[in-house]
């Protein structure tokens, strides 16, 4: 399976710079995190980044002018292959909930290895929150003794914690994504101008690129119309047919969903109730992913309690 992002960065334009620069007078550190939002790009960032440290000496290097990854790069296309001999990938296993110590292992026998061609090695932790106890404290050696040619850079969800011992030893960068762009995000994503469809319920509410394009997708997929689904409407759906229960995009975003709509009735009334029943929510639901609780509970508390106040 490949790896798929944008061929141009959208966004995020200085803090590339400052790392390219950085990477030219030699100062690059050895171990980053790029912390954010979830879903804001983070992890096309970091690839970006990553494909620029690789095709400095080819022919199809990254442009630097426009931030876009050229797709005949050979990093490009062994990097997306999971082939590339001086590259490792770490990210949580599907169907598990951490990265697991036997995965950070396995790193670090590809870094006892020889590099080819004498070139940096690059490993990539995408989402270094999912690391357990384990897994981190294997981790922390390489990170507090990095060899010469290898550079770390990890991906950290701001609203997970992590531990105070890994953030210590990187130099964090906080990536913030320019709302502006998102549209820009949705044509290249979809090769067709989409944003413009939106209820402007998903418009004038800040929500990540990777949350809009996935609410795209599954409006597609149960043949809702993009116009008339404002964030009630669609929560109404998803609770009608139990979709919490069947759709992992769901599952994993459906907050999102409650914010854009509590938001907007605050907006529009000025009524605190609506801040609090948010908070209220959120915390419930916080619970319920926290300690495994009964979904139908709380969903049917939620439509009963909530919605048609």
């Amino acid at each position: 399976m490949m790896i798929k992002y944008n061929l141009k960065l959208f966004s995020y334009n200085e803090i590339f710079k400052n790392l390219v620069n950085l990477d030219l007078s030699k100062n690059l550190p050895h171990n980053i995190i790029l912390s954010g939002q979830e879903g804001i790009g983070k992890s096309t960032f970091a690839l970006h980044f990553i494909n620029y440290l690789f095709s400095k000496n080819e022919i199809t290097k990254y442009n630097l002018q426009e931030n876009i990854i050229n797709s005949e790069s050979l990093s490009f296309k062994f990097i997306n292959n999971y082939s590339h001999p001086n590259f490792y990938y770490v990210a949580k296993n599907d169907g598990k909930k951490n990265i697991e110590v036997e995965q950070i292992r396995q790193m670090i026998n590809f870094l006892n290895k020889s590099s080819f061609n004498n070139e940096k090695k690059i490993i990539f932790i995408d989402g270094v929150e999912d690391l357990n106890q384990n897994s981190s404290n294997a981790l922390l050696k390489n990170l507090e003794e990095p060899n010469s040619q290898s550079y770390f850079i990890l991906t950290h969800n701001i609203n997970r914690k992590i531990l105070d011992t890994i953030k210590s030893r990187c130099l964090i960068f906080k990536l913030n994504f320019d709302n502006s762009k998102m549209e820009n995000v949705i044509f290249e994503y979809f090769k067709i101008n989409l944003y413009e469809k939106l209820n402007e319920d998903f418009k004038y509410f800040t929500v990540s690129p990777k949350f809009l394009i996935n609410h795209i997708i599954f409006s597609q997929e149960n043949k809702l119309d993009l116009k008339s689904l404002d964030a009630k409407t669609i929560i109404n759906y998803i609770l009608n047919n139990k979709l919490y229960k069947k759709s992992e995009f769901i599952a994993n975003y459906f907050q999102n969903y409650i914010e854009i709509y509590f938001s907007k009735m605050y907006s529009k009334t000025k009524d605190i109730k609506y801040y609090n029943n948010l908070m209220q929510i959120v915390s419930e639901n916080n619970l319920v992913n926290k300690f495994n609780l009964d979904l139908d509970t709380f969903f049917i508390k939620f439509e009963n309690k909530y919605l048609n106040i």
